[in-house]
């Protein structure tokens, strides 16, 4: 089982923030942003892409030769009803490499704390916001989280159970992760609705993460994944 029952001693998760001399002083007050829609980035995690649209390259080259920073946020559907092309909250990566491959460039961004858009900024071919780190101090914070009543070896076992079925591929380079990197993996990529990720981008806390990407997982695997349990004839 994922969770246990029982009263185990609690489990202390230590947040070790992946810039730790960082401070909300030091950061961008506006910064370009970066639309996804198939991903996101959190705090404590790297993510490295392939772009070859020409638009965002410029956007991240850019960046680059700025300031180094970039907002990652998730682009709005026109149907949500919404004037802002973004959601409120994104998370600000910083560029650790960019090399261009022929058509493509690479690049690695390492996130760092989220931020609320202030202000869509008009004017210019790339798209600006004024944003506010506050309500996400945390993020730069060394935290002791109580993990109790979470089995995170079982959650991880069955993340690369998942992963193997929906995929069909080796997870052997994921198996290296601890606990807590697949965790957080795992939110960033899974194939969940727009919302979805976004509450998970969101949460205040890894618990708060680690609970309700167990509940989406749930929800999604189980509506989504085929029974190929044996038919019984009557």
């Amino acid at each position: 089982m994922l969770r246990r029952a029982g009263s185990p001693p609690p489990t202390l998760l230590s947040s070790s923030p992946m810039a730790p001399d960082l401070r909300i002083a030091d950061l961008p007050p506006t910064v370009y942003l970066f639309p996804v829609d198939r991903f996101i980035l959190l705090p404590e995690t790297t993510l490295p892409m392939t772009i070859t649209d020409p638009r965002s390259q410029d956007l991240l080259e850019t960046a680059k030769g700025t300031s180094g920073y970039l907002g990652i946020i998730q682009a709005r559907q026109q149907k949500q009803g919404s004037d802002s092309r973004f959601f409120d909250v994104g998370c600000l990566g910083r560029i650790r490499s960019l090399a261009r491959e022929e058509e493509s460039l690479r690049v690695t961004l390492e996130g760092l704390i989220r931020f609320r858009v202030r202000e869509e900024l008009a004017g210019g071919d790339l798209p600006q916001a004024a944003v506010a780190y506050d309500e996400f101090e945390r993020d730069l914070l060394a935290v002791e989280e109580d993990l109790e009543g979470w089995d995170l070896e079982g959650f991880k076992a069955a993340l690369l159970r998942i992963g193997r079925i929906q995929s069909g591929r080796d997870t052997t380079s994921l198996e290296s992760m601890t606990s807590q990197q697949l965790v957080r993996m795992m939110a960033q990529t899974a194939p969940l609705a727009a919302a979805e990720k976004q509450a998970l981008l969101e949460t205040r806390s890894f618990r708060e993460l680690l609970e309700l990407l167990f509940q989406l997982l749930a929800l999604n695997f189980l509506t989504t994944t085929p029974d190929r349990s044996p038919s019984s004839a009557n």
